[in-house]
């Protein structure tokens, strides 16, 4: 999503792989433990006015999530669903589902 809307990435120099990985929410300041697997982030300096950060990782600062300004859409960069362990971040399916309706 954030390469389509004209964000750069680029490689982590280590990549965010497996469990309990920090990720803070920048609206509320709370912090979700997630699962990830990716070895690409984007660039906080690409990011166009019409997206805002929504999540970073508590770890190195990277950005983790953005929400859209401009059209009903947000992405994150870890799995939020966390299946087989915590389910912290599931109200994030609440969010999608409201703004698909």
């Amino acid at each position: 999503m954030a390469l389509a809307r004209g964000c750069k990435t680029s490689k982590l120099k280590y990549g965010h792989r497996g469990a309990n990985h920090p990720v803070k929410d920048e609206r509320t300041g709370r912090v979700y433990i997630t699962s990830q697997n990716h070895g690409y982030a984007v660039e906080a300096a690409s990011i166009p006015s019409c997206a805002q950060v929504s999540f970073t990782n508590a770890n190195d600062q990277t950005v983790e999530g953005l929400r859209y300004t401009d059209i009903p859409a947000f992405s994150v960069q870890f799995h939020p669903e966390a299946c087989g362990g915590p389910h912290d971040t599931n109200f994030l399916f609440d969010e999608f589902l409201s703004l698909a309706r």
